[in-house]
């Protein structure tokens, strides 16, 4: 499942654009986002929990990286076969 969606989140200048998201299962996802924090871009690796209404809420699993060193993450996915 992929999506494009853009939020803003909060009194700290925080926006999200979700990139990608998949099923991870029938209650999980996982989203892809490049959020901006305190005017400082960043890529957000997170899993989402399904509430018992269908809403999908953040959990603690995940990684959150500075826009700067994600060229680091692609290097390494482009290394899996």
């Amino acid at each position: 499942m992929e999506k494009t969606d853009t939020t803003q989140r909060g009194t700290l200048n925080q926006k999200e654009t979700i990139l990608f998201s998949f099923d991870k299962t029938l209650k999980e996802q996982v989203r892809v986002s490049e959020t901006t924090y305190l005017d400082k871009p960043y890529i957000d690796f997170r899993i989402f929990a399904r509430k018992a209404d269908g809403e999908y809420i953040p959990t603690k699993k995940g990684i959150t990286i500075s826009k700067d060193l994600a060229k680091f993450l692609k290097e390494a996915f482009n290394k899996i076969n």
